[in-house]
């Protein structure tokens, strides 16, 4: 025998010495147990069988006697297997109770008058007819007399008696429009939109007429009104139509954009109509700013348009 062996055969030693082979013997005789586990499996199995009749018709005598088994077998019981089988047994016998529990019945409606309770406790609750409050301390040291449960603090969950709310109806009010609140929307006559397409017709023609008399110059030079940048953007958008018509055009050959005029394609000639393209500048006021610090502009060349007031026409057209 090694020294391992003869440890282990030590500690199993003092483990067996310290077991209460009252309760746990894993060394108990092989037949008992197998006894045992019979017996247990039988009244199992018999009272599995006769659960309904022991919970409608059973005035608790049998399942009684199964207990009285039960508890006699349990006192052999030493080991884990038949300890198992004993706790099925007891789970059975109580949900067979829980049922017969839930199936009692407490007399017949005729047997106990609810309101004749209620009255005689509100009768004991008060030292004479004319209170008009219960007295529940009264009540509380009569109940004391028929239970041993030591009084303890509680509290009424809920009132006695309440009156059932109604819910409230809501009235839809129709709501009723003022026909002088009304507003129609206002029509646009042809007049006024020829008169806004005339307005930027001229300022494109007196546009063209400028670039023809300066000849080819900056484009930023051209375009750019130092005092208002409204106004540069505004030509930027005039000279965009010119491009469109092919009648100006943009040359960067030596690094600056030339604005000049430009003969008008001849229809005949596809690769020219081809070849044509416009483009759009888009513009900020921090760029405003920059070309007008980079180009030295002190003046436009593109005379300031002077705005007309603003006035509403009879037919709620602005002009």
């Amino acid at each position: 025998m090694n020294r391992r062996d003869q440890g282990l055969r030590e500690v199993e030693e003092y483990i067996e010495s310290e077991l209460d082979k009252e309760y746990y013997d894993p060394k108990q005789d092989k037949e008992v147990r197998r006894e045992l586990r019979k017996s247990y499996r039988t009244l199992l199995e018999k009272t599995q069988k006769k659960k309904r009749e022991l919970t409608i018709n059973d005035s608790g005598e049998k399942l009684q006697n199964t207990l009285v088994k039960t508890n006699v077998l349990y006192e052999d019981v030493k080991n884990i297997q038949e300890a198992t089988l004993d706790s099925k047994l007891l789970v059975l016998s109580a949900d067979i109770n829980v049922q017969k529990a839930k199936s009692i019945r407490i007399g017949g409606a005729a047997d106990f008058d609810i309101d004749e309770f209620v009255s005689k406790v509100t009768s004991a609750g008060r030292t004479n007819n004319e209170e008009e409050f219960i007295n529940w301390e009264i009540i509380g040291k009569k109940a004391l007399h028929f239970g041993k449960r030591a009084p303890a603090i509680d509290f009424l969950l809920g009132p006695l008696s309440f009156e059932k709310k109604q819910p409230k109806k809501m009235k839809m009010t129709r709501l009723i429009r003022n026909k002088k609140d009304m507003v129609t929307p206002t029509q646009l006559q042809e007049e006024d939109i020829q008169q806004r397409e005339n307005e930027t017709s001229t300022n494109v023609n007196n546009i063209y007429r400028i670039l023809s008399q300066t000849g080819p110059i900056n484009y930023f030079k051209f375009v750019t009104n130092p005092q208002s940048f409204s106004q540069t953007v505004e030509n930027i958008f005039y000279v965009s139509f010119l491009a469109r018509k092919a009648v100006v055009g943009i040359d960067i050959e030596n690094g600056q954009p030339i604005l000049s005029i430009k003969a008008q394609p001849n229809v005949d000639k596809v690769e020219n109509v081809v070849s044509k393209k416009q483009i759009v500048m888009g513009i900020d006021i921090k760029d405003w700013k920059d070309i007008i610090e980079t180009y030295e502009i002190t003046e436009p060349l593109i005379p300031t348009r002077h705005r007309k007031e603003t006035q509403i026409s009879s037919t709620g057209w602005y002009q």
